[in-house]
């Protein structure tokens, strides 16, 4: 029996096919808020990627006119000048350089070995969990902020020191986390029938687990690159982060606390950077959460 032939004028509709990566990205932009982080956070990263061309001055260019006299904000330097006579603006647009780059750096390094070390726990458990779970227990149980203190002080001060010691204190907890996340997806049945066909571990662990990983991956980097970021500024403020005369936003908020009430904006301008360059990250992180949750239906 032959298929009734379409009415004259009615065009036969196809339902779109729908992959993955577009429903979590329709997802996350139905989320206005999280929409908005993102646009002020691309702004920032932006700004910061771009200072060699936009920041109006050389951030260690001294003016006399402000030497020991921090000038207000004002048509020549739109944020004023600090103590010693350099440009606010463009020492905020470097010291984001140095900041998000320390950050965004040290989180991914951080991230990568936990999702190596806490994946392959969970992947070939027994033995081999035992004993990288209890080196994480250690690492977690070290004061860990009192001992950064102690090997920045001892390293010479650079960024690389910098990234060195969030690094070492960074991947235990993503390491739990992720370990939980690979135990719970070797029991799926994905993951049994590649066994059962003979497929060597390596690749069921590089090719099956780690791109469902991916996603958690994702969402923990950016929730956990406002923590580095923050190491960073606590150092840079402390006198053992990046060296002067490098700006970066802990080093600003130590050279502008002497002058904080005679001219405040030395200590409110990079201190606001920080807390709306965090928030915009946990605000971006939360809502790819939300977006990329398996369990939530579209609407």
């Amino acid at each position: 029996m032959q298929a009734q032939a379409a009415l004259p004028g009615i065009k036969e509709t196809i339902p779109a096919q729908h992959t993955w990566l577009g429903g979590v990205w329709r997802r996350f932009l139905r989320q206005r808020l999280a929409v908005l982080a993102g646009v002020v956070l691309l702004a920032i990263l932006l700004s910061a990627l771009l200072a060699p061309v936009i920041a109006p001055y050389d951030p260690e260019k001294i003016f006399p006119e402000g030497l020991g006299n921090p000038l207000p904000p004002s048509d020549k330097f739109w944020l004023g000048t600090d103590g010693r006579g350099r440009d606010l603006l463009s020492r905020l647009l470097w010291g984001g350089r140095i900041s998000l780059a320390v950050g965004i750096t040290a989180s991914t390094i951080a991230l990568s070995i936990a999702v190596l070390v806490g994946g392959l726990a969970g992947f070939l458990g027994g033995r081999i969990d035992y004993i990288i779970m209890r080196l994480v227990d250690l690492m977690m149980s070290v004061p860990s902020f009192f001992v950064i203190l102690l090997l920045v002080a001892l390293l010479n001060p650079s960024p690389l020191a910098v990234i060195f010691v969030i690094v070492l204190f960074g991947w235990p907890y993503p390491a739990r986390v992720f370990r939980s996340e690979v135990l719970s997806l070797r029991r799926r049945d994905f993951i049994l029938a590649a066994q059962s066909l003979g497929a060597p571990a390596r690749m069921i662990f590089v090719r099956h687990l780690l791109p469902h990983v991916l996603p958690l991956l994702v969402v923990y980097l950016s929730l956990s690159i406002p923590g580095a970021i923050f190491t960073e500024t606590t150092l840079s403020y402390l006198g053992l982060g990046v060296p002067p005369p490098t700006p970066t936003w802990g080093s600003m908020v130590l050279d502008g606390q002497p002058y904080y009430r005679v001219a405040p904006w030395l200590v409110l301008c990079p201190g606001l950077a920080i807390m709306l360059t965090g928030v915009c990250f946990n605000l971006v992180g939360n809502g790819l959460r939300e977006a990329i949750d398996p369990v939530r239906k579209e609407r």
